[in-house]
């Protein structure tokens, strides 16, 4: 279900967003868009979408038809892809590989929105090749991934400690994982302007892309208030 706002909330929104940024690349809302839709087709993160677009409401209920969105600015760091690919029909992950000379996780970090599986590509969506917005090393120096939730219900971690949903822990997939080196440091996890501190105490061999984490579910809670309807979000994360 969709609800539109009225062209006068649209144009002042417009004008907020011209006011704060000046945009190097929109995006129109069109019938049927969803913010996971807009993700897909342009390769943007959905923490850059909401980032660069305020007016969004957590759970992207408020899109309206011809809304200008934001999707890089001019004067960001690191902002707008220097490569870019257009998938066509048959693409596959491996297919846009061999074409373009990418690697896999470069690929998985730069977009995203590419699920773990890579069964979610569509027709006409452009992605990033270099450069571009999801790119492992943001400005900040953390890591871009998409971070999901689980409950371990008491049972034992790949690091040895017994794991409650209430904790605040994190399971880091096989890209990160170094042999379970990093068990027991403290990782920063950022989404939509919140921060939570959570210690690494498990592995996570079905996280989705490279860098993707997995968050106890209490950790997830407090770090995304709608993470229940959200399920996957795009977070950026570092070693504390």
């Amino acid at each position: 279900m969709h609800f539109f706002i009225s062209a006068g909330v649209l144009i002042f929104n417009i004008r907020v967003q011209q006011g704060r940024q000046s945009c190097s690349q929109t995006y129109t809302v069109v019938s049927g868009d969803t913010c996971s839709a807009i993700e897909a087709k342009t390769g943007v993160s959905d923490s850059q979408l909401h980032a660069l677009n305020p007016s969004i409401n957590s759970g992207c209920t408020n899109l309206g038809i011809s809304q200008v969105l934001c999707l890089s600015t001019g004067g960001s760091s690191g902002g707008g892809c220097t490569s870019t690919y257009t998938v066509v029909g048959g693409d596959t992950c491996a297919a846009i590989e061999a074409k373009t000379g990418v690697s896999d996780s470069q690929l998985h970090a730069a977009n995203p929105s590419i699920n773990s599986g890579c069964t979610n590509l569509q027709i006409d969506q452009v992605l990033c090749l270099t450069g571009g917005n999801g790119g492992s090393s943001p400005p900040s120096g953390g890591i871009s991934g998409l971070a999901t939730y689980y409950d371990p219900n008491g049972g034992t971690g790949a690091c040895g400690s017994v794991l409650q949903n209430s904790d605040f822990i994190v399971a880091l997939g096989t890209g990160n994982w170094d042999g379970g080196a990093h068990c027991g440091q403290t990782v920063n996890v950022q989404y939509q302007g919140n921060t939570v501190q959570v210690t690494v105490q498990d592995l996570c061999p079905g996280c989705q892309g490279a860098n993707g984490i997995d968050l106890s579910e209490g950790a997830m809670a407090a770090l995304d208030s709608n993470y229940i309807n959200d399920g996957v979000i795009s977070v950026v994360w570092s070693f504390a």
